[in-house]
């Protein structure tokens, strides 16, 4: 994979950057580097450059969660914010209260 780069070896190709700093790779390029839709890749700046390396054997140093879990997630969420909302006073509760001053 980190073979050094051969004259023979370099492909340049003008890309446009599109909304939040998207590019698309060349096809021919993916098909080449084994990139494929869902992969994960690894990208350094290293001077005006960027370089973009397919995934080792290694694991990523993070985790790509499923749709499913996001969700729950968000649920459990919104039940925490439920749950730290201080309760609404009903009438007996502040005349229980006034009862106690």
């Amino acid at each position: 994979m980190n073979q050094p780069a051969t004259q023979d070896s370099v492909q340049e190709e003008w890309l446009k950057v599109l909304g939040k700093g998207m590019i698309t790779i060349p096809k021919r390029w993916r098909d080449a580097l084994g990139f494929s839709d869902g992969n994960v890749v690894k990208a350094r700046k290293v001077g005006n450059q960027v370089v973009l390396e397919a995934k080792s054997d290694e694991p990523a140093p993070y985790r790509l969660y499923s749709d499913e879990e996001i969700n729950d997630f968000l649920r459990q969420d919104r039940l925490l914010a439920v749950s730290k909302r201080k309760p609404h006073k009903t009438r007996k509760a502040s005349r229980y209260a006034q009862n106690l001053r």
